[in-house]
């Protein structure tokens, strides 16, 4: 599997990924995603992945992935502004959200099961969230439950951090995974700021937050397997 990847000295030897030159759109379009993942520590992981992976935002129209993208918002949302989620079940398919293709789900899983193997820990980061109650429905990944279920398959994973909702969020699932909506900087007021720095322990992270930004003291689950849970 390729990927668009562009800042290759973040790359890890597990599970590598190379940049894709290959400009066709059999390749480019309908194989690669951008995503990477790299070590900072031994024992420690960080996995990036791409949920705009499958989006109508910033592709071009006559793409294969644009295409496919489109068809799958319109049947789940048969509004006029697609945007808009008015009389939706599931909330989160809008035009502003996105989805991870089952590529990009097949390559996550195999960096997860190497990092369980070699008994690391794993942060996931993506901009959209995808537990229900780190956010608002409206703000979730639109495969939400697919990408949660991978992540809960592996016990080294012990955190998602998020954005997208501007308002933050926190939750931790029934699996352990602690789940990190960061607010949003852009509607911070200027005589505040919202970041924060995390410290990781053997045996738990430490989030020290500034301004609108909490500070937190997670501990990691337990490293069983556990059987997905939404």
């Amino acid at each position: 599997m390729e990927s668009k990847l562009n800042s290759k000295p973040l790359e890890d030897e597990i599970g590598q990924l190379t940049i894709n030159e290959d400009t066709s759109e059999t390749r480019s379009d309908q194989e690669s995603f951008y995503g990477y993942h790299f070590s900072p520590y031994p024992g420690f992981r960080f996995l990036l992945i791409d949920c705009y992976d499958l989006s109508v935002i910033g592709r071009d129209t006559m793409s294969i992935k644009y295409g496919m993208s489109l068809k799958l918002l319109k049947e789940k949302n048969p509004n006029e502004d697609l945007n808009s989620p008015r009389g939706l079940e599931e909330e989160q398919f809008v035009q502003f959200n996105g989805g991870v293709s089952g590529a990009q789900l097949n390559w996550i899983n195999s960096v997860l099961a190497s990092s369980d193997e070699q008994d690391e820990k794993v942060v996931v980061i993506g901009h959209l969230p995808i537990h229900l109650d780190s956010t608002d429905a409206i703000c979730l990944a639109w495969n939400y439950k697919e990408i949660l279920s991978a992540l809960q398959s592996h016990p080294c994973v012990i955190g998602y951090f998020a954005g997208h909702d501007h308002d933050g969020g926190y939750s931790v699932d029934a699996s352990g995974i602690h789940h990190i909506t960061f607010k949003g900087v852009i509607e911070t007021p200027p005589e505040n700021q919202a970041f924060g720095t995390m410290y990781m322990y053997e045996d738990k992270m430490v989030l020290k937050g500034r301004g609108l930004v909490l500070s937190k003291t997670l501990h990691y689950r337990n490293g069983r397997k556990e059987e997905p849970v939404h």
